[in-house]
C-alpha cells in the first residue's frame, strides 16, 4: 500500500508543478477513499525542521538553524490510523534549507 499512496503523491505533485487540473477531482476522491481505510498522507513542505522531527528524514543544504524549513519533499510522511491513534509507517523523505 506504501507504493501505492507513494505513486499518488507523485502524480499529485506532478499535477500541481505542471498545472493540470483535469485529474482534481479525481485524486481527492482517491485520498477521501485512501483515508476512509485508514491511511493518511502528510506533506510536510514549508513547515519548520529541527533535530528532534523524528517523523522526517532530511538531507541539510546549509547548517540546521531556528528558520530552518523543509523545501522539498521527495516522499510524504504517511500515516496508519490504529484504533485512536496515528502510527507512522513511512517517514517523510525531505530537502531542508
Amino acid at each position: 500500500m506504501k507504493e501505492i499512496l507513494n505513486q499518488l503523491y507523485e502524480i499529485e505533485q506532478k499535477s500541481i508543478k505542471n498545472e493540470i487540473t483535469l485529474f482534481d477531482r479525481n485524486l481527492k476522491r482517491l485520498f477521501h477513499e485512501i483515508e476512509e481505510q485508514g491511511f493518511f498522507i502528510k506533506n510536510p513542505i514549508g513547515e519548520k525542521f529541527t533535530e528532534l522531527r523524528t517523523d522526517i528524514d532530511a538531507t541539510l543544504i546549509n547548517n540546521l538553524g531556528p528558520n530552518s524549513k523543509i523545501t522539498k519533499v521527495l516522499k510524504p510522511i504517511i500515516y496508519k490510523k490504529d484504533g485512536d491513534q496515528l502510527i507512522i509507517i513511512q517517514k517523510g523523505v525531505a530537502i531542508v534549507e
